[in-house]
């Protein structure tokens, strides 16, 4: 702990006397872009780039000329930018360099993914929000933030300087959230009554649909958390006075998004996907989803960033082990710790009541792509692989080097060892 406690008060000290001079500077250099584009900025343990994406796609099928910066990279008109591996929000040389290259080629709307890192040092200085909203919070960076209470203060400052902010009536920091962020808020949910609450919700193996505001919405996405996103999309775009129908219309067959649920074709008559679920709250409410409309057993690849908040490993155990069948622990980005000692903390939260019933069965296998081999060789026709963690990410990161890394090719890769 005290050890925790030094490494946050350095950070805190870098973040005023490195992080913040960076950011005003390359604000000045730059010209103050962010001055001349409407701003709309997405916070949140998990959703963000998928809602991010979503809105930018809206905004942009409504006439908009909008530019994105997300996980996922940069896009300012045709030209998909690359921000760096394993980036979410960009040093802010990039950001106001980014910004000021969409003022210059025309761009009037920009969405941004906005991490609770990126506002602790301050990357987005100079960036005045006009709408701003939040997805979620839940177990994550713990090792950056002393508590649960300071990490959701600190993604509380986004909403706060905004001149809109929309929040999850849903989530558990709720109450907090609005004591630290705004006077005037929008609220959308699913349980809680709120602006935007989806009601008779009916999920389905093909779709989710429900109603909001009497507005009947469905989407091939068929994932109960989906709908927290598609509604953070509608609060925004109401604000921008654009036509509900193309929100409705845009979800029907829902953008795909790389490494966010996207499914991997194969003619073994398996359902594969690739998710970036990381978290214990993104794991839980995917492989929830995905238990409540597959047909077969519900197998999980998945592992634990080295480097980063260790606590949240044993919970990724506990929540994998209630919900899936199968799980095959691995290797994720092992940074500088052994994958032997990740992999024993995640075991150890691992439900021991469903294990001795033969509820349950886990496979400790360091190699990913040793994983992905089992997995497959496992499965039968009808189950359900999913990968998690990893996502859209092109390198896998083992000590200080970048190994290319993709899991589209490591699924295919066991399909062919099937075959064998």
């Amino acid at each position: 702990m005290v050890k925790k406690y030094l490494h946050i008060i350095f950070q805190k000290v870098k973040n005023t006397f490195w992080h913040l001079p960076k950011s005003i500077f390359f604000d000045y250099y730059y010209g103050h872009p962010s001055r001349k584009l409407f701003l709309i900025g997405i916070t949140g343990t998990d959703g963000k780039t998928t809602t991010t994406n979503l809105v930018h796609q809206t905004l942009q099928s409504a006439g908009i000329r909008a530019g994105i910066i997300s996980t996922l990279g940069a896009k300012i008109g045709d030209q998909d930018i690359s921000i760096g591996l394993h980036t979410t929000s960009p040093d802010p040389s990039v950001v106001q360099k980014l910004l000021a290259r969409m003022v210059s080629e025309g761009i009037t709307h920009a969405v941004i993914e906005v991490t609770a890192h990126a506002i602790d040092q301050h990357r987005f200085y100079g960036c005045n929000f006009q709408i701003a909203g939040i997805t979620n919070t839940s177990h994550e960076h713990l090792d950056d933030f002393m508590n649960m209470e300071s990490y959701i203060k600190t993604k509380a400052k986004l909403l706060q300087n905004a001149q809109q902010a929309i929040i999850n009536k849903d989530d558990q920091s709720f109450s907090q959230i609005i004591l630290n962020s705004h006077k005037k808020y929008i609220t959308f949910s699913l349980d809680q009554k709120s602006d935007y609450q989806a009601k008779e919700i009916v999920l389905t193996k093909e779709q989710v649909s429900f109603k909001v505001n009497r507005q009947l919405i469905t989407s091939n996405s068929n994932y109960r958390y989906q709908i927290y996103n598609i509604l953070l999309c509608l609060a925004i775009i109401d604000q921008l006075k654009i036509d509900k129908s193309i929100l409705i219309q845009t979800v029907i067959n829902f953008p795909l998004i790389r490494g966010r649920r996207e499914i991997i074709k194969n003619k073994l008559k398996l359902n594969c996907i690739v998710d970036f679920a990381h978290t214990p709250a993104a794991l839980e409410t995917t492989l929830s989803s995905l238990k409540q409309t597959s047909t077969g057993r519900l197998i999980v690849i998945f592992g634990a960033t080295g480097g980063r908040d260790p606590t949240k490993r044993p919970i990724m155990g506990n929540v994998v082990s209630k919900i899936a069948d199968i799980a095959i622990i691995t290797a994720d980005d092992t940074r500088n710790e052994l994958v032997e000692n990740i992999n024993k903390q995640i075991i150890s939260g691992i439900d021991q009541n469903r294990l001795n019933k033969n509820q349950f069965v886990y496979y400790d296998v360091p190699r990913r792509q040793d994983a992905f081999n089992l997995a497959i060789k496992l499965a039968i026709p009808g189950d359900t692989v999913i990968a998690c963690g990893k996502g859209h990410e092109t390198t896998i990161l083992h000590g200080k080097t970048e190994y290319p890394w993709s899991e589209g090719d490591a699924f295919r890769t066991a399909f062919r060892q099937k075959k064998l």
